[in-house]
This record gives structure tokens, sequence and C-alpha cells, in this order.
């Protein structure tokens, strides 16, 4: 019998995990994978369906590349389409930043902690991964000088970070990212996910020529399961990214969408303000709990450390409740962490009784012990 060929394989793919089959209970309220709280507007799924209707689906793309909808982007960014590459997520685009960037041995520099998905990324490259601790009691404000010197000391092929940041919520200044962008000797890939809901625009850093900024559809437009990202960067990086995004990297029916959503953008500003709202209601209830520190976010979540073990609390929220949140423990800095998407004003409600109720009860049973 033939054994399998694993040895064809390269390293970094063999030393990931293996994909798991799970699939999320359909009937619990999702507050932890960050998605919008209200889906796209019916109205305008029947404007896409239209669309839809009126084109071949036995055909490809018209393009190699969803042109209409880079020149749409271009145009409301101010932007030319040259700079601009789009594939299916901006977490294929982490994947095509690494791809184009790395090779086996290269230093990517990284902020810890921060969104999963660029230590995978690097890891499956088989890349050096350099990481720069977030200070807690500092707010996990960024490192700049810090990210500077590891960025010089391992001739850095990659810097990557996520602004906000993702799991911490936390906002960077622009002076900081510029200085850092200016200051190392390599590219500086930025992931803008969150950036809609702090009013962030970092496009003033391109003319740099060494930063690539990522964007998603999956946030602001609520079009998680569409699966549209794109990538802004200089002329010159863009042509060769498009090299490595896939042929034919959208779908008719992803790009339809992302052009309604453009077209129709300010029906998903009140979205989003409502969004904001709720984060700071939210914070400001949680953080009345006796044990509870949540730090201040830019994006649509928050982090939330406890004094107390949180085995109860996520139990409870899932059981009494029937809400999902993230377990932080994947981040060895954020073991007593959870992070809690921001939800329906009933949603996050269903959060704020949840916390009341198991906090308030282990503090009855501390007073009761210690009494």
């Amino acid at each position: 019998m033939q054994q399998d060929r694993l040895d064809a394989i390269r390293a970094g793919l063999r030393a990931s995990p293996p994909i798991g089959r799970s699939k999320v209970d359909e009937s619990l309220h999702r507050l932890q994978w960050n998605e919008s709280p209200q889906d796209f507007p019916a109205e305008l799924k029947e404007e896409v369906l239209q669309r839809l209707a009126a084109i071949s689906w036995s055909r490809y793309p018209v393009g190699s590349r969803p042109w209409q909808l880079i020149d749409a982007l271009a145009m409301q960014m101010g932007l030319t389409s040259d700079q601009i590459v789009v594939s299916e997520g901006s977490a294929d685009l982490i994947r095509a930043v690494m791809a184009a960037a790395l090779y086996p041995g290269d230093a990517v520099v990284m902020p810890t902690p921060t969104f999963l998905l660029y230590r995978q990324n690097a890891c499956l490259y088989e890349a050096n991964i350099i990481e720069v601790r977030l200070d807690a009691s500092n707010g996990f404000a960024l490192p700049v000088d810090a990210l500077i010197e590891a960025a010089h000391r391992h001739n850095a092929r990659l810097v990557t970070l996520c602004a906000p940041n993702n799991p911490t919520g936390t906002v960077y200044a622009k002076d900081d990212l510029h200085r850092l962008a200016s200051s190392i000797p390599s590219l500086l890939v930025i992931d803008e996910a969150y950036a809609e809901f702090c009013d962030q625009d970092l496009t003033a850093l391109l003319p740099l020529g060494n930063v690539i900024l990522l964007r998603t559809f999956s946030k602001f437009y609520a079009m998680a399961g569409v699966r549209v990202g794109y990538a802004i960067t200089s002329p010159v990086l863009a042509t060769e990214l498009q090299k490595v995004v896939t042929v034919f990297p959208l779908s008719v029916f992803s790009e339809i969408t992302a052009l309604v959503a453009l077209e129709q953008r300010n029906r998903f500003l009140p979205i989003r303000d409502l969004v904001v709202t709720e984060r700071e209601r939210m914070a400001i209830a949680l953080a009345a709990l006796p044990g509870v520190m949540v730090y201040p976010s830019g994006a649509n979540f928050l982090l939330i450390q406890l004094a107390h073990p949180k085995h109860d609390l996520l139990h409870h929220l899932q059981r009494q409740h029937h809400v999902l949140i993230s377990d932080m423990a994947a981040y060895p800095d954020l073991v007593n962490c959870v992070r809690v998407s921001i939800g329906t004003s009933e949603q996050n409600n269903l959060v704020i009784r949840g916390f009341q109720e198991v906090i308030g009860r282990t503090c009855k049973t501390n007073l009761s012990t210690t009494g």
C-alpha cells in the first residue's frame, strides 16, 4: 500500500492545527465574532437580487478582477484605482500579503495580544515571529519604540498590526502609526477592520510608500457572510498584490452586493451610530460591577477583565440567556478576560443581566464565606 506523501507538504502547513468540523448553534445570540447586530437591509437585498437576475450566471465575471468595485472604492476614497486590491475578505488579504512578502525564516514583527490570524499565516509561511507585548496597565497602548527596535534588530520583512486592535479595542494615534511606518525597514500592514467605529482614516499614511491598509465589508456594511475585503496601498505594491489574489477573487454576487452597499453607504451610518451608543452604555453598566474592568474600545466589541473566575459567567450566559461571548483563553495575557461583541439593545441587556446575576451571586458567596 502506497504511503501518503506528507513530506511533500510544506513544513509550515503541516505544523498548523487541523480544521475541525464545528458549527455555531444558531438558536443562540452570537456575540462572539464581532458581527453586525443588524442584517444587511432587506430592501438592499432585494436590489442585489434584481441585479443578479439580470446577468448570466453561466459566465465568468467580465474581468479577472472586480474592476467595477475597485473603481467605485477609489472614487469614494478619492484615490486611484491602481491603489486598490479586492479579495474575499480581509482575511484572505492577510494571507496574500504574507505570500507576496515572506521567505522561510523572515521576521514578522507584531504586537501581542492581537488578531490570531497574523500569527497563523506567518507560521504557514515559516516566518520568524517577533512579538512585542502590549501592556494592559498602560491601556494596551502601541509600543512604537519597541516595535521600531524589533523591526531593525531582526531586519523584519513585515510589521503587522490591527487598528483599532482586536481583541483589546485599542485605538492607536495617527502620529504613532506615522512614526512607526516612517522608522521601520519593512512594510507596515495595518488591518482597519473596525475603523468605521472610531471614524478612523489612515490613508494619509499611504505616501510613505511602505504602508498597506486592509479593510473589510464584514463589520460596518453587515456583510460578514458575503466575504469582501480590500487593500489600499501604493500603485507599485498594489500591482504586486494583484498577482497573489486568486483569479476571479469575487463572485458576481459578492461584487454586486458590495456595489449596492457602497451606493447606499448612508443607510449603514445609523447602524454604526447605534453600535457606538450601545458600546458606551454597556461599558458603563459593566464597569460599575465589582471586580470588572472594561477597557476603552474604538471597535464594535468590549474587552472585559474579571477578578472572579469566568467559567461560571460563560456557562450562565449560554445556559440561562442563550448568549455566546468570547473566552480569551487563547491569549496568554488575557486569560482572565472575555470579549463581548455589541449586539442589539435587547441582546446587550441580556449580557448586562447575566453579568449582574453571576457577579452578584459571587459577591454574596464571598461575603458569607468571610463572614
